[in-house]
């Protein structure tokens, strides 16, 4: 079992999400894909790190989720070009942090 003989039971079912960083990436793109894109698209989830490829053809957007440990923003991207995917750009999907304000001066 490869050193998960010590583990108990109720740990083994979720043992591979424990060993994974997921990270979810946006993209939008620009062409609808084709068939033979989505049949690339298909063979890509098949990729060691990538968990999950969705499609939204209203926002023309594609999200993706990785192990973050196994890939990289740019391997998915590239993987997805080579499928086919029309990617314009990545979207962030959290907000970027508020910039801090300065404290104010004292008054002379």
């Amino acid at each position: 079992m490869d050193g998960l003989e010590g583990l108990p039971p109720s740990v083994l079912p979720c043992y591979d999400d424990l060993m994974t960083t997921n990270l979810d990436v946006l993209y939008r793109y620009e062409l609808h894909p084709t068939e033979a894109a989505m049949m690339a698209l298909g063979k890509a989830r098949g990729v060691y790190g990538i968990r999950k490829i969705v499609l939204d053809e209203q926002k023309k957007t594609m999200r993706v989720e990785f192990d973050f440990t196994r890939l990289n923003r740019a391997v998915v991207a590239e993987l997805l070009r080579s499928a086919g995917i029309d990617i314009v750009e990545e979207i962030p999907l959290a907000a970027p942090p508020a910039p801090k304000e300065e404290p104010a001066l004292p008054a002379k």
